[in-house]
């Protein structure tokens, strides 16, 4: 009977830690057009975080459908999408998911996208040529989360 007892007791701190584990999963969401770079964001996101799921959209409207269907966590958002605005589609997924950060990543500079971005919500603006020294400790502040995966060095 005490084995028994015990077994029954060790089954159900397995399924608790479980629980706990996918309670902590993140899921975050690429949304870029050219898909080399969608590549290189999910392969850089998912070195740094090694348990996180990265899903992908390629325009506005497969970003909203996943954003509806699988709520992540964190949104990376180019600005120039074939179907919307980046900027625009931020205050759409703030007004869906408002616990989701969304980190707009663009080509623009300019000071006008980052404060049409930070009105439409977005928790931070980083330039693609910044991208590897500023994305990881973004991610993390958004998260409040630090890596713990290896992520890669600057390239430059």
């Amino acid at each position: 009977m005490g084995k028994r007892i015990a077994r029954l007791r060790a089954a159900e701190c397995a399924k608790a830690n479980l629980s706990q584990t996918m309670a902590k999963r993140i899921t975050m969401l690429v949304v870029e057009d050219q898909d080399f770079m969608r590549w290189a964001l999910r392969d850089y996101l998912q070195s740094a975080y090694p348990d996180a799921t990265i899903i992908e959209a390629a325009d506005g409207a497969r970003a909203l459908e996943l954003c509806r269907s699988r709520s992540p966590q964190l949104v990376l958002m180019d600005v120039g999408l074939p179907d919307a605005n980046g900027i625009d589609l931020t205050a759409q997924v703030k007004e869906m998911l408002p616990e989701t950060a969304v980190i707009i990543v663009s080509q623009h500079a300019g000071h006008a996208y980052v404060e049409r971005a930070r009105a439409a919500g977005a928790f931070a603006y980083i330039t693609k040529d910044k991208v590897y020294r500023e994305l990881l400790p973004t991610v993390g502040r958004a998260l409040g989360r630090a890596p713990s995966g290896s992520g890669h060095r600057d390239p430059q």
